[in-house]
């Protein structure tokens, strides 16, 4: 399993709130309003592919996918306040 961090800047309203439950589905927890992590497996994470290709048929969507280890995620820095999705916190 690896670390997934995705971020997202989707313009629909609609959209946006249906990419973040698909990405709850996957296991992943919000960490940011617009930005997820978690855990995932390598058949999860080409669903997660095929899942946000079809938010970024608007030319302002974007969404950015980084793959971590869990050394480079532990040496990651937080400054102020960390948000969790209550119903899905992910401790790493």
């Amino acid at each position: 399993m690896t670390i997934c961090l995705v971020v997202y800047d989707i313009s629909n309203d609609r959209m946006r709130m249906k990419l973040a439950d698909n990405l709850k589905s996957l296991g992943l927890a919000r960490i940011q309003r617009s930005a997820f992590a978690g855990r995932i497996n390598s058949s999860k994470l080409k669903d997660l592919y095929r899942i946000c290709r079809k938010y970024v048929d608007d030319p302002r969507n974007i969404i950015h996918i980084f793959t971590l280890c869990g050394y480079d995620w532990s040496r990651r820095k937080v400054f102020g306040r960390e948000i969790y999705d209550e119903e899905n916190v992910v401790i790493f």
